[in-house]
This record gives structure tokens, sequence and C-alpha cells, in this order.
């Protein structure tokens, strides 16, 4: 069951937002396939811990104030002030729970590449998102790469080497790198000196 949060409509609009801001309310707007946008506010503290705990994408209940059911929604983008990135914004999208969806996800990596500590090799992270498809009960926060299985200079984790949720797929090429061990020529001499020798100074 998802987590439900509390709004209430918004009849506040325009440049007086600003009071909302300063009364610890954030300005929202619901909107999606076929529905009309809907202003609504939402308590900063409460829109701070949804961010936190759940962050774009994820599937969240959103009870308004007045309406008889609360609507599946998921956050779609955030604005935040440029000097104390202090939220300004919520944007989020209303789903049909029944319909597929398209997300950009956030690719962790987790682990480490033995040949950086073997080969002095630096790790390069590649793509940092990916697109995904899937409904949006089973839609994840993030998706998780490990690089514990890098082991040689210039070995990589390609996007067709993530594991994905039943029921979500992924929309990007599956060739392009998300993550590589590369060598400088400190880290080429290493590889090719043989166990016990050191390379010429």
């Amino acid at each position: 069951m998802p987590d439900t949060y509390a709004a209430e409509p918004r009849t506040t609009l325009g440049k007086s937002v600003a009071r909302l801001r300063r009364n610890g309310v954030v300005p929202a707007n619901i909107y999606g396939r076929d529905i009309e946008s809907t202003a609504v506010q939402i308590v900063t503290r409460d829109a701070a811990a949804l961010l936190r705990t759940h962050g774009l994408n994820t599937l969240v209940n959103l009870e308004v104030a007045g309406e008889s059911a609360p609507r599946s929604v998921v956050v779609r983008s955030t604005q935040r002030h440029p000097v104390n990135q202090a939220l300004q914004h919520v944007d989020f999208y209303q789903v049909d729970l029944n319909r597929t969806m398209q997300a950009h996800l956030p690719v962790v990596v987790t682990g480490e590449a033995p040949a950086i500590a073997m080969y002095k090799g630096v790790l390069i992270h590649g793509l940092d998102n990916v697109l995904v498809e899937g409904l949006p009960a089973q839609m994840p926060t993030h998706l998780e790469i490990s690089v514990d299985g890098l082991a040689e200079l210039e070995s990589e984790v390609k996007v067709s080497d993530l594991k994905l949720p039943a029921g979500v797929s992924v929309l990007t090429n599956g060739d392009i790198m998300l993550a590589r061990v590369s060598g400088g020529r400190a880290a080429s001499e290493a590889a090719a000196v043989p166990e016990g020798e050191q390379p010429a100074s």
C-alpha cells in the first residue's frame, strides 16, 4: 500500500505564493493524462519527508481536502531556491494504475572494483540515469549496479547488466556504459609488469 500524504486546494497563485512558503507551505500542481491541472499546497515538512523517503517517480497517495478519494501520484519534478536550496514547488503526476509509465531512474554504483587496488585504476562513471517503463506500483526509486566484478583495466558494466524488478523494462540502449575501470600510464605499466618486478622509473 503506497504511503499517503495530505494536501489542500490552492487558491493563492502567481507571485503571492511567496507568502505560502514563508508560512511553511509549498505550492504544488497535479496534472496527468486526460485530467485538468489542479493547484494544491502541501506542508513543507510533509513535502520534504515525501521526497526524502520516495524521491521522484515512486507511487504515493495524495489526499486532497474536499475530494472523495485519494489520488495516485508520483513526483515528476521539483523546484528549489538557487541559493539555499529550499523547496519552492512540486509537480505531481496523477497516474493510471493499470497503464504503464516511463521514468528516468538514477543509477547508484555499489561495491568496489578489484582492478582499482590491483592496477591503480580509476573508476569512471558513465550514464547516471536510465529510462525505464513499468506499472506505477512496480516502479523503484532507483537502480543499483555493482562493480565488484570489474577485475581488469577497461572492464565495464553497461545498461544491459542492470537487474530490473519484475514488470519493469529498460528503454535506454543496453550498450551504454555505466561504469568502467580505466587506467592512466601508471596503471597500464602496473598491468604490464610481471608479478614480483617493478616498473622502470
